[in-house]
């Protein structure tokens, strides 16, 4: 039986750029808060001395640091454009009672993932994104669900113990 359908969600660049820090584990997170902070510290520790080239180094470890969610989302947006031969990819989530179901109507594809194998399910101020245990991610727009509807599957997760975590990103 049909909980729930969240109709026109899009996987582009805009929307991808605002939830692509939840992409990436947890263990590569920190290392990249480490390594900004070790490159700022190198940074000044150079620049104080006087060192130009290490200096340099630095700030060119600085800007791909920075530029690592970037890039990641538009390769993702690149290899799915690739794989679907299409700009733009639009899908429906369909809450079952006992799985999410992604209908893909522009290549009439459906994908499902059992409740029991999602892990937490992450909620911005724009999006709310789903994580399985196997890494997979898949979100919906808030702006596609009422705010009633948002309850009501936040209360249904609760019944099946999967995590809903509010992120302040």
């Amino acid at each position: 039986m049909e909980i729930l359908t969240v109709k026109n969600n899009k996987l582009d660049y805009p929307t991808l750029k605002k939830v692509i820090f939840h992409f990436f584990p947890t263990f590569f997170t920190l290392f990249l808060i480490i390594a900004f902070c070790l490159s700022w510290i190198t940074l000044f520790m150079n620049l104080s001395a006087g060192h130009v080239i290490y200096s340099v180094i630095s700030v060119i470890n600085l800007i791909l640091i920075c530029s690592q969610p970037r890039m990641l989302s538009k390769i993702i947006i690149k290899n799915r454009n690739k794989s679907l031969q299409t700009d733009e990819y639009i899908y429906d989530l369909v809450f079952y009672e006992d799985k999410l179901t992604t209908v893909v109507d522009s290549v009439e594809n459906k994908a499902s993932i059992k409740y029991t194998n999602i892990k937490n399910i992450i909620e911005t101020k724009d999006v709310v994104l789903f994580t399985s245990k196997a890494g997979f991610k898949i979100y919906f727009e808030k702006k596609n669900a009422s705010s009633e509807d948002i309850e009501r599957l936040h209360a249904f997760f609760d019944k099946q113990n999967i995590t809903w975590k509010k992120s302040i990103l």
